[in-house]
């Protein structure tokens, strides 16, 4: 049974218990939400006031999104004298929204207000520009308050003068045209007095046709490698400060291959090079061809890439020649615009001669040629003529020396004593112990006229046969030649010295 102290005892817990339940989870009253003040307005309304399915009056949101632009930045082209419109088309704009117009840092415009007589404020928040020149050229803003959100328009106006490739304005830029192609230069000029077009390429004053010159056209026809460089034009209107401006052409061309020794002597066992020079626009690759197959890197073949004078120079090397390696290669040189080649003839002859210099004393000539041959040399041939002869007169030449003892170069020497002035030609070959090379290129020089000299000068020359015995020539050679010549011509040759007496 339970006590009645213990039953006291429990009584005090309860009571402590319940004091600290209503701590943690009671909350104090507060009015009903539902309560209503004696001023609550309970819809009684006059009726004219209350209007029926009428819906309740939009109010704005001013805090809603902030205007915007499709596009911040905007580029605009002109010419002078031209009307242009800068818009200003902002997205979400608004009743309290105020626009502004500024150019760099200098106020135009405040809303359709403008402040200098050129500008013209319009009802879409665009301005409009009369007139425009070149110093209108600049960044403008459009800005919309109190957001603050701009719009960036740059106008470039076109200088006083303008240059038109194909009727587009290309003004100090660059171009790159095709080999091939065709193209108009226009030069145009934006001023009020008259003016002179003057066209200029790399600094060299271009002629042109009256009529090209009149309307300041240059015609670039079948475009090659010589078209590229800086055009100018100058519009010439008697100021201090003419309108001028210049356009740089590039070119794209398929590649220029040359060679100067197109043929090249070798020896058994030994080894030769050749080579070719090129220029090309883009960049081209080269390789060499023989008998139509391309020649691979090998302990035969490699091949040395140099650039020499202007020109990439491909250079083949061969090893250990033998007959075999003897013939034609082809230097060849291809890009993405075409292809081109040289050819070079290798073989055991000696090389083309080629003309060092010469010496004129009245009408004794001496000239030097030089030849490349590893074999000695035996012997050299010399043609010359004078313009209007249609056969050769030829000698033998015996002189022939190393040229400073550089081996493989000879040096050939020879004088003549001509019987007239004028213009006259000569060419020379050799022979070494393997054959013959090809002539030289002919070498034209001048005899010019002595006032001092007898009327030999004016003398018609004896008949091609006479000089084909060598008359005139100096030294041993002719009489090298003369010895060589049989009766008969030896009878022509003395019959040309009675000539030249009578006609003394």
């Amino acid at each position: 049974m339970i006590k009645a102290r213990d039953s006291t005892r429990l009584l005090l817990i309860c009571l402590l218990i319940g004091q600290f339940y209503v701590r943690c989870n009671g909350s104090p009253i507060e009015d009903e939400a539902d309560y209503q003040g004696d001023d609550y307005d309970y819809g009684e309304s006059d009726a004219e006031d209350d209007v029926e399915g009428a819906d309740p009056p939009e109010v704005q949101d001013l805090s809603g999104s902030p205007p915007y632009f499709d596009q911040t930045e905007l580029r605009i082209e002109a010419k002078p004298g031209d009307s242009v419109i800068l818009n200003c088309d902002a997205r979400n704009f608004q009743i309290n929204n105020a626009v502004m117009w500024y150019k760099g840092s200098t106020i135009i415009a405040n809303g359709q207000n403008a402040i200098s007589h050129r500008v013209e404020g319009m009802k879409n928040n665009s301005i409009l520009l009369r007139d425009v020149t070149p110093d209108d050229s600049g960044e403008y803003y459009c800005a919309i308050l109190p957001q603050n959100v701009r719009q960036l328009t740059t106008l470039r106006v076109g200088a006083r003068l303008s240059i038109l490739c194909d009727d587009r304005d290309i003004t100090d830029r660059s171009q790159t045209f095709r080999q091939g192609d065709h193209h108009k230069l226009e030069c145009r000029t934006y001023t009020g007095t008259e003016t002179s077009i003057k066209w200029s390429f790399n600094g060299q004053r271009m002629e042109s046709s009256p009529d090209d010159t009149a309307d300041g056209i240059v015609v670039l026809d079948n475009v090659d490698e010589m078209n590229a460089g800086v055009y100018q034009c100058l519009g010439d209107d008697g100021s201090r400060d003419p309108p001028h401006g210049m356009v740089t052409i590039d070119v794209h061309y398929s590649p220029k291959v040359s060679t100067h020794r197109h043929h090249v002597n070798t020896e058994d066992g030994g080894s030769a090079e050749m080579y070719c020079n090129y220029r090309a626009n883009p960049i081209a690759i080269s390789f060499f061809i023989k008998d139509g197959k391309t020649l691979q890197l090998s302990e035969k073949y490699s091949i040395k890439n140099s650039f020499h004078n202007g020109h990439n120079r491909t250079t083949l090397v061969v090893k250990d020649v033998d007959v075999s390696d003897l013939g034609e290669y082809l230097c060849h040189v291809e890009n993405a615009i075409g292809s081109n080649e040289a050819k070079i003839q290798l073989s055991y002859n000696p090389e083309t001669p080629q003309f060092e210099d010469m010496t004129i004393d009245g009408t004794k000539v001496t000239m030097h040629w030089l030849v490349r041959s590893l074999q000695p040399l035996s012997e050299a041939m010399l043609d010359y003529k004078l313009t209007g002869s249609y056969t050769w007169s030829t000698v033998s030449v015996l002189q022939t020396q190393r040229h400073n003892q550089t081996g493989g170069i000879w040096k050939i020497t020879h004088q003549l004593d001509l019987p007239a002035r004028g213009l006259w030609h000569a060419r020379v070959k050799t022979k070494n112990t393997q054959g013959w090379s090809n002539f030289s290129p002919d070498h034209d020089f001048r005899l010019a006229d002595d006032d001092a000299s007898n009327e030999l000068t004016d003398m018609e020359l004896p008949p091609d046969q006479i000089m084909r015995a060598g008359i005139g020539s100096v030294g041993g050679g002719a009489a090298s030649a003369l010895q060589q010549l049989p009766a008969g011509s030896i009878f022509l040759a003395g019959l040309s010295v009675l000539w030249l007496r009578l006609r003394l």
